[in-house]
């Protein structure tokens, strides 16, 4: 059993402050007395932007919870699987006519994964997505449909999802990955993303 004295001389060692230095997102996720001398390093800040104000931690939690992932209502939709061919169809449309780009990506898990570790992956999934987005459950699949989202930012967002997963689920529990942003030099027409989301379902 780890008791709070040894907690508190692992939070100060040299590599934990090296760890906080670099924002090593894997190490802050994963270890509770890292993340909480991180915490308290927030506080300290917020005060600075809000002096007449002594900000908890918990605080902290709930703003930027709200920053993060907006207000319950404004949250991404989470649909069942048999939506997702009939959206992804009018999301191309919407390209066809308007120019609208989009992305579509496709977590794979992996054969075993228990109910845990699916509500594991689900929760790193979801975690970055906007009030625009939307989700569709499989069994073994999620799918994601996000308009107008740019390459760069898909790159972030599968990033920071394996990240989470990796420290949640451990990252045996994804397959893989699959992504496109459309329009792009691959797909030029939407009908050749409808087959490729068909080719990622199968």
């Amino acid at each position: 059993m780890t008791t709070v004295t040894e907690t508190a001389k692992r939070i100060f060692r040299e590599d934990d402050e090296e760890a906080i230095r670099e924002g090593d997102l894997a190490r802050l996720c994963s270890d509770p007395g890292l993340a909480q001398r991180f915490a308290q390093r927030l506080t300290e800040a917020a005060r600075n932007i809000s002096p007449g104000t002594r900000f908890s931690v918990e605080d902290l939690r709930d703003i930027l919870e709200v920053a993060a992932r907006g207000l319950p209502q404004e949250r991404a939709r989470i649909l069942e699987g048999r939506h997702f061919r009939k959206r992804l169809r009018e999301q191309c449309g919407l390209a066809d006519r308007y120019g609208d780009s989009f992305a579509c990506a496709v977590v794979s898990l992996a054969p075993k994964v228990d109910t845990d570790a699916y509500q594991s992956v689900l929760d790193a999934v979801t975690d970055g997505l906007r009030r625009t987005d939307m989700l569709f459950l499989y069994r073994r699949r999620f799918a994601l449909i996000l308009p107008r989202m740019r390459i760069n930012a898909l790159s972030s967002l599968i990033t920071r999802i394996r990240t989470l997963v990796s420290v949640g689920a451990g990252e045996e529990a994804v397959r893989r990955i699959d992504s496109l942003v459309f329009p792009n030099d691959q797909f030029e027409e939407s009908r050749e993303v409808l087959d490729w989301a068909e080719d990622q379902l199968r």
